[in-house]
């Protein structure tokens, strides 16, 4: 199935269309034929929006957001694989928990392979509305740049374990009818802030002008990493891959994500050795040669660095 998105949340509306049902008080329910979840959507101000997506379809969905002038005045904040499906066979990039922080006149493209669930909020906000909330005097260049830029922006963020908190607070609530839009309305806030706060850890924040190919372009280095996670990245090579200048990539990739190419990878590549040693059926040279460490002081080292603990003891915990 394929849907195009023009409106910020549209999804409802195009996907009752696409699945030959409809939208009921704010909800829309999956035909057990075509799948099974809901969508719910919430206006809870003139400028602020959030919907809450969790779903599972039996095919394929490519859904494409068309960005347009409008959006250089619109903010989304999309949390997405909130609680990522322990079945999947892609445990890197397609289940990743992250946050996209989105403005500009990017398409945005997604495709949902069939019988895979997934889950996310998406908050929508004014950029008036997000500076008056937040006040004019705060001092910081990304707030400034998302709040003034007229130009696309697009950064990601990891899902941290109190952001993931509050969602689930937001998808378990169980309050009065009359309490909703201020509940609701409190959580978006919340999620909002957290995720500024994060943001707001980055270094060096200068922006550079994005478009869609090159946004495309460093995502599929990101996931050809992610699912090879035990081949240490070459740059030089990647960038060639792509058609794109060394320094052009690595500006862009830390612009996006936050971090250098080798440092997200080796974020991912210890994540994925505390995995293996928690499952306890390996040692931990079995494990350090899997993550293509040739050197177990290395790797003991780096897993220490990241984990906060020498691989032995960690696999030691209970």
């Amino acid at each position: 199935m394929k849907l195009h998105i023009r409106e910020e949340f549209g999804f409802l509306a195009g996907f009752a269309d696409l699945l030959g049902t409809e939208v009921k008080n704010g909800i829309l329910v999956i035909p057990d034929s075509k799948g099974k979840g809901y969508l719910r959507g919430f206006r809870l101000e003139n400028s602020i929006n959030m919907l809450l997506s969790f779903y599972e379809y039996n095919e394929n969905v490519l859904a494409k957001r068309l960005g347009d002038q409008n959006a250089l005045n619109r903010i989304l904040f999309s949390f997405n694989n909130i609680f990522p499906d322990a079945d999947s066979k892609n445990k890197h990039s397609g289940n990743l928990p992250s946050i996209q922080i989105f403005k500009g006149k990017l398409n945005i493209e997604t495709f949902y392979p069939g019988r895979t669930k997934f889950n996310s909020i998406c908050i929508g906000i004014d950029s008036d509305k997000l500076a008056k909330t937040l006040g004019v005097n705060i001092d910081n260049e990304i707030f400034r740049n998302i709040i003034t830029s007229e130009q696309s922006i697009l950064f990601e963020e990891l899902l941290s374990p109190k952001i993931q908190q509050v969602a689930m607070e937001i998808i378990q609530a169980d309050i009065p009818a009359s309490l909703n839009d201020f509940f609701f309305k409190i959580k978006a806030e919340e999620l909002i802030c957290l995720t500024l706060k994060e943001l707001f850890k980055r270094e060096n924040p200068t922006t550079h002008a994005l478009n869609q190919i090159d946004v495309q372009k460093i995502y599929k280095v990101r996931d050809t990493i992610l699912n090879n996670i035990a081949a240490p990245p070459v740059i030089k090579h990647l960038a060639s891959e792509v058609g794109m200048s060394e320094s052009k990539f690595k500006r862009l990739f830390k612009q996006i994500f936050g971090d250098s190419l080798f440092s997200y990878y080796q974020k991912f590549r210890m994540k994925e050795a505390s995995r293996l040693l928690k499952e306890n059926k390996m040692t931990v040279s079995e494990v350090g040669f899997k993550m293509g460490f040739s050197n177990l002081s290395h790797f003991a080292k780096a897993f220490e660095e990241h984990i906060g603990i020498k691989p032995k003891s960690f696999q030691k915990l209970k």
